[in-house]
């Protein structure tokens, strides 16, 4: 009973363990589903504690009683043997029932799935594997073919089957007392293992493999490789070619070796001990080579030791090239593979601060972003990459600016309108020109109609302000640059913004004396205005409200006014002051008078400058008294100098426009003279050209009729023991004294 438990122990550990782990002591691997079998083992595949997957050569005792010292070598050789060539050993555990060898993931080779290059790039390795066997461990693998040897993930081969591995000059080998029971080894083995007594040398490795290439290529093989097969084949062992002389002969100029795949995988195993001269030269060429490279080699071998390269100082100053060579190589990659293999290492470089590797992962920012989950990007590329626009250095902020427009689809609206466009705001005030001219060409591309994400109010409130000041810039191209994003940004702008702010700005650059400049703002205005008036089509045809009685009687006097004399100007004046015209001659029929003052109405006067005589009103002994009343002069031979009577009722006559004024006799005058003579001011109208000139013709002035006032003003009389005439305020119609002070000047209600 304990027996079939132990068995039964035995097999379900082999097939995936028991909870979760093997149960093998010492053996911290989880065996899996069997992928292949190959003399004497079966291949699981397999994962270690920490989540590796790997392979697990699993050797059943029961099983294979005659092969157990096999087994047992092959598990002493693999734990002692590390070579790039060699399959590399993980762990191993022997118990009472099994054998258990855990190594990388791996496969039988298959010759019918193959690569040329690949294929000469396997027996490189081989025979370089071999070479360190038979010289540096002084070993003999004896048993040399397809069989033994497995690929991994990247395409690499890999040199196992150590079962029959014994040291140079061993009496009694393994590989004579076993191979009477290796299926097959009698066919393939060398000619000397046959002979009792010859001792085994690095000749027997290479009729092994001549073996593996007549496998390779059973129908014809390359040029060149023929001789060196019919070499390594020789029945001599001491004339036979061994393996190093294989590697020698084969990498010469024209070999079998000698192509570019096989020179690019060699230099960069030995890239640390290359000067910098033949490093640079290597890179410079490397990315147009590697789209010739086998895919999956290139991207599972070649692509992480560039990325180690780099992360570690070993491309020295050519960081752009070695990086080229990674987005030339990871482009084809799906986003799992990149997530695992480059996204880590373009973080981790990201965070340097050596600026010349900076520097290049901004000049491949677009291609290295692109397969990166866009909360990988958030996390941990960005704050690493927003320290650009703050550098020292003016090629880094240069770089960062351009690299914004990679790096804004990638880090969402929010990031975008709160962090990145406010960056790239501050660098319009950069002091290097370039770089403000290229940060309003990456704002202008970000903020375009199809932008990737720039709200309204981040183009209004950040955007707008800075595009205004960019628009003074000494630089021309900067001009040049704002002007053409405001061109492209017109359609998202407010229309009544442009109108007010973005125009006016721009107008100047239209005579610019830089000619780019006059065309960007020709451009940019045409695009504005198009803009307005489409803005205009669609608003209505007036805002204003209904028009109440005051207001009604108002416009009737202006329009009546405008038609007729001094239309020019009373047009002009009248829907400002029409209300307080009723309002006044309803204050001199109100009844307060004062007794001290009159109110006169000042007639025009024609002055004539050039001559320097004024021309006094006809029927007058002497002119009145108004050397302090200020006069309006129009500096003109047949220029009119005009007082319009501030409330005056206006009527036609045959003899011209008759302007009846009743202030009133007892009130004060409306412009600070104490004179009440109201008739000692004739005029008569004589139209000319749309103008009205004053001729000796009395006018009379008639009463206006009474209008129920609005307001009631504040009089403040005019004692008799002034003197002197008071000195009129007229700056503006708000001046004007209507029977009170100028605070309560019932036309400053309607200015």
């Amino acid at each position: 009973m304990s027996g079939l438990s132990s068995y039964l122990m035995s097999t379900l550990s082999r097939v995936g363990g028991l909870g979760g782990s093997s149960g093998i002591p010492d053996f911290p691997f989880v065996v899996g589903e069997k992928v292949a079998t190959v003399w004497p083992w079966t291949i699981h595949a397999g994962t270690s504690t920490d989540g590796k997957h790997v392979s697990i050569f699993v050797f059943d005792k029961p099983r294979g009683t005659q092969y157990v010292g096999a087994a047992q070598n092959a598990l002493r050789r693999m734990r002692t043997l590390r070579h790039p060539g060699v399959l590399r050993y993980m762990g191993g555990a022997e118990t009472s029932d099994a054998i258990y060898i855990a190594t990388e993931r791996i496969v039988p080779l298959d010759l019918n799935d193959r690569n040329e290059e690949l294929v000469r790039w396997g027996l490189f390795r081989i025979a370089e594997a071999l070479r360190f066997v038979n010289e540096d461990c002084k070993l003999v693998h004896a048993n040399v073919c397809k069989d033994v040897v497995f690929v991994t993930d990247a395409g690499e081969w890999r040199l196992g089957g150590l079962e029959l591995m014994d040291a140079v000059g061993a009496e009694r080998p393994v590989y004579r007392e076993m191979g009477s029971v290796i299926p097959g080894y009698a066919g393939r083995m060398a000619p000397e293992i046959k002979v009792q007594g010859v001792q085994g040398t690095a000749a027997l490795d290479g009729w092994g493999l001549a073996e593996l290439i007549s496998e390779c290529y059973t129908a014809e093989m390359p040029l060149g490789l023929g001789a060196l097969h019919a070499q390594l084949r020789n029945n001599n062992p001491k004339l036979r070619m061994t393996a190093h002389g294989f590697v020698e002969a084969a990498q010469r100029s024209g070999g079998v070796l000698d192509t570019a795949f096989v020179r690019a995988c060699r230099f960069l195993e030995s890239v640390a001990v290359k000067d910098s001269h033949e490093r640079a030269e290597f890179f410079a060429g490397l990315g147009a080579a590697a789209a010739e490279f086998p895919r999956v080699f290139a991207q599972r071998k070649m692509l992480p030791e560039l990325l180690t390269l780099v992360e570690f100082g070993g491309a020295d100053n050519g960081h752009s090239a070695v990086l080229a060579s990674v987005v030339q190589i990871a482009r084809d990659m799906d986003e799992t593979e990149y997530s695992t293999v480059v996204a880590p290492a373009v973080v981790r470089l990201f965070a340097s601060t050596d600026r010349a590797l900076r520097f290049a992962l901004l000049e491949h920012a677009t291609a290295l972003l692109h397969g990166m989950h866009d909360d990988v990007v958030v996390a941990s590329v960005y704050p690493a990459f927003a320290t650009g626009f703050g550098d020292a250095a003016p090629a880094i902020r240069e770089a960062t600016v351009k690299a914004a427009l990679s790096m804004a689809p990638r880090v969402g609206s929010k990031t975008l309108n709160s962090d990145l466009i406010k960056h790239l705001v501050r660098a319009v005030a950069d002091a290097e020109p370039g770089i403000r001219t290229n940060s309003l060409i990456c704002i202008g591309k970000l903020c375009a109609k199809n932008g990737p994400g720039v709200t309204d109010t981040s183009l209004r409130y950040i955007v707008c302000p800075a595009l205004l000041h960019a628009l003074r810039d000494v630089f021309p191209p900067v001009r040049a640059a704002a002007l053409a994003v405001s061109g492209a940004c017109a359609m998202r702008w407010d229309a009544v913004d442009v109108a007010r702010r973005v125009v006016p700005a721009i107008s100047p650059l239209l005579v610019d004396g830089e000619r780019p400049v006059r065309v960007a703002a020709a451009k940019a205005i045409h695009v504005m205005v198009a803009h307005i008036e489409g803005h205009a089509r669609e608003m209505p045809e007036t805002v204003a409200k209904k028009m109440d009685k005051v207001g009604a009687q108002a416009e009737a006097v202006a329009d009546l006014a405008a038609n007729g004399w001094g239309g020019w100007a009373v047009s002009s004046l009248s829907s400002t002051i029409s209300g307080a015209i009723s309002l006044a001659s309803s204050v001199s029929h109100s009844g307060a008078r004062s007794e001290s003052a009159g109110v006169r109405s000042e007639p025009a006067g024609v002055r004539s400058e050039p001559s320097g005589i004024r021309s006094e009103p006809s029927g007058l002994s002497e002119p009145p008294q108004v050397s302090q009343r200020p006069s309006t002069t129009i500096n003109s031979p047949t220029a009119v100098s005009t007082s319009i009577p501030s409330n005056a009722a206006v009527s036609q006559s045959a003899g011209g426009w008759e302007f009846n004024d009743d202030w009133g006799e007892d009130a004060a005058d409306a412009w600070g003279i104490d004179d009440n003579d109201d008739d000692s001011w004739n005029a008569q109208s004589n139209t000319t050209g749309g103008m009205t000139a004053v001729a000796n013709t009395p006018v009379k002035l008639a009463k206006p009729a009474a209008i129920t006032p609005v307001i009631k003003p504040v009089v403040k009389p005019v004692t008799k023991k002034d003197t002197k005439p008071v000195q009129p305020r007229r700056k503006g119609l708000g001046a004007m004294k209507l029977g009170g002070g100028a605070k309560s000047n019932p036309v400053d209600q309607f200015l």
